[in-house]
């Protein structure tokens, strides 16, 4: 594995990373079947696991932003910025551009921010691992082309 990263300071000082991993050619994820035990971006069950509700509650939720809510930092043109809330989808693809379209059923799991109820269309893409092990905001994302690493050096 290779790994490639940059640390900026945002507006209030604290640290910022973000790392591209080159997966040698054995590890890499060959199918969107390998994808969804890796990274999730679904809120689950509380009564399943109440220690990740809580940090995808606390960290993973993008908005409320919308039409409602013009006034957000996200929204540029009457629209979110960052493409939130997401659509529904029951399977994980990869769309002709190399992105991936993540899973993300309407299984009715809500959380509430700023008293407004958001569901898997909101949340920030992670890893559960990473996200109990840090207890922070870890946006995680497969990119399958070689032009992600100009995000890096933007």
């Amino acid at each position: 594995m290779e790994m490639v990263y940059t640390i900026e300071f945002q507006k209030r000082g604290l640290p910022h990373s973000h790392i591209c991993l080159f997966m040698h050619a054995d590890y890499k994820l060959p199918t969107v079947e390998d994808i969804d035990p890796i990274i999730s971006d679904g809120i689950p069950n509380i009564d399943d696991d109440l220690e990740l509700y809580s940090l995808i509650k606390e960290f993973m939720i993008h908005g409320p932003c919308g039409a409602e809510i013009l006034n957000c930092p996200c929204m540029v043109d009457r629209k979110c910025s960052k493409n939130f809330p997401k659509q529904f989808c029951n399977h994980t693809s990869v769309d002709s551009n190399g992105f991936p379209l993540y899973r993300r059923r309407n299984d009715e799991h809500l959380v509430e921010n700023s008293g407004v109820q958001l569901d898997n269309r909101n949340v920030v893409p992670y890893n559960k691992y990473l996200l109990k092990s840090y207890h922070g905001y870890i946006n995680v994302e497969l990119s399958k082309k070689g032009s992600s690493i100009k995000y890096l050096f933007k």
